[in-house]
């Protein structure tokens, strides 16, 4: 069986996630790799979330961007995705699951509930 090899810094940071249904769910935000000194490295999962952020900003200003876009702690402001649900890599990354049962797209249903609530909407 060949291995396919690809930059995942290029072809998958930053592209859109889209659920079983289709739903857009979020971006892919940052990568999570396992393996030890001197073993190779491992693609694990998945990061997505705005606590995510402040990780790529320069190292002076990384106090500043934990404060304005969360503190990157697992499940409070950053979902772990992990990699054997994704199905696919074109485009998008499709993933295997519902955006629901992966803990995606929750800031879209407060928003949503929240126009719900508008006079007219």
């Amino acid at each position: 069986m060949a291995v396919e090899r690809m930059d995942l810094v290029y072809r998958i940071l930053d592209e859109q996630l889209v659920d079983l249904d289709g739903r857009r769910c979020g971006r892919v935000d940052d990568l999570e790799f396992d393996g030890g000194p001197g073993a190779p490295p491992r693609l694990h999962a998945i990061l997505s979330g705005s606590g995510t952020w402040h990780r790529r900003l320069p190292r002076a200003l990384r106090p500043l961007g934990a404060r304005l876009f969360g503190s990157g702690r697992l499940g409070h402001d950053v979902i772990q995705v992990p990699w054997e649900q994704v199905q696919d890599i074109g485009a998008t990354v499709k993933l295997k699951a519902k955006a629901s049962e992966l803990g995606l797209g929750q800031g879209d249903q407060l928003a949503g509930e929240l126009v719900a609530k508008l006079p007219g909407s």
